[in-house]
């Protein structure tokens, strides 16, 4: 993977390895938003190289996708610009089974707290179903458990960015991700 795929990778292991660890959770990459009959639909490259629409699965605590928006701003000859929104449906009682008020903000805070040891950096949040307002997909009716959320972000890359961190050099300590990346230790928190 190179460029903003590769970022987002990183992202989505940095989610797969720190939300919703005991739950069942499914943290997709990047989703492309192809039409069908007419609607919208957000689809995921599957391993097979074959698009798949990405559903809400309520057999799912939780779930997430990325969507690159389509127009770039080309910053050089190596370097674009642009917006990266991801996609949360989450059953917040499951995820959340100590929390006695709706926990929306939890999820808020643990997404964020992720983000912001990234290049991923957060402009809004869209919540409810609104959030999922531009795809042709069934949302329910967003009521308690179930939360719908989209984290808007402004990312740069290098079209030839590839670098790659094996999941396994990924750790979680003390509130920090930890990685080995080129012989450098990377902390976020």
């Amino acid at each position: 993977m190179i460029g903003i795929d590769n970022k987002i990778e990183r992202v989505r292991i940095l989610f797969e390895q720190a939300l919703f660890l005991d739950y069942g959770y499914t943290a997709y990459g990047r989703a492309f938003l192809n039409q069908k009959e007419g609607n919208t639909i957000p689809e995921i490259l599957d391993a097979d190289n074959e698009y798949k629409e990405m559903l809400l699965d309520d057999k799912l605590d939780a779930q997430s996708f990325f969507v690159v928006e389509n127009d770039y701003t080309v910053e050089n000859s190596k370097k674009l610009s642009g917006e990266v929104s991801i996609y949360f449906a989450v059953n917040l009682g499951v995820v959340y089974p100590s929390v006695s008020e709706r926990a929306v903000e939890y999820i808020h805070r643990d997404v964020m707290n992720i983000l912001k040891g990234t290049d991923f950096q957060l402009t809004g949040i869209t919540s409810g179903r609104d959030a999922f307002s531009g795809f042709e997909i069934k949302v329910g009716d967003n009521m308690q458990p179930f939360y719908l959320v989209k984290f808007t972000t402004a990312v740069s890359w290098l079209l030839n960015d590839c670098v790659r961190i094996p999941t396994d050099a990924i750790t979680y300590e003390n509130g920090n991700f930890i990685a080995m990346e080129n012989g450098a230790i990377l902390i976020g928190g």
